[in-house]
């Protein structure tokens, strides 16, 4: 399905998480710059600024005069999906987009009960005491974000706009 969005429809894969955060993968096509910078050489730093600057206006040449943007897709104003990076990227952003939400819930659910609460990514701390009330914080806010299959809903949505 992902190779089908990208490849064939020429749009960004996106989605929308439990709690109701549009997604947009960002991967696009680059084109190649010729530019040749040598890293050991006694160049000054303003030759080496003028010639950033240089690739940098190319660059910006190169885009606005490209014409080749998808009208599918919502991104117009950049270039076109890179499929490879597209689909290599969808499964573990997807699960990310999961985790970030169950993390917000379980957040939420702690300040609620007045249950100190700290993270990073999906690791979940509390105070020695609170654990258990964390525990089952969280495994209620799991159960609530999963009990809507959002594999399934994901599946279906891409479908839909996808399989015309």
């Amino acid at each position: 399905l992902a190779k089908h969005i990208t490849r064939t429809r020429g749009c960004r894969i996106s989605w929308i998480t439990p709690l109701g955060l549009p997604v947009v993968q960002p991967y696009v096509k680059q084109s190649e710059i010729d530019f040749d910078l040598w890293s050991g050489s006694n160049t000054p730093k303003e030759e080496w600024v003028a010639a950033l600057t240089r690739a940098a206006r190319r660059i910006e040449r190169q885009y606005r005069s490209t014409s080749s943007f998808s009208s599918r897709d919502s991104l117009v104003g950049l270039p076109p999906p890179n499929p490879v990076k597209q689909r290599n990227a969808f499964p573990p952003n997807f699960i990310h987009s999961l985790d970030s939400c169950h993390m917000m819930l379980t957040a939420l659910h702690c300040l609620r009960e007045g249950i100190m609460f700290a993270s990073v990514h999906d690791c979940f701390w509390t105070h020695a005491a609170s654990v258990d009330a964390l525990n089952r914080v969280s495994a209620q806010s799991a159960e609530l974000q999963y009990h809507s299959l959002p594999f399934t809903r994901m599946r279906k949505g891409l479908r839909v706009l996808h399989l015309k």
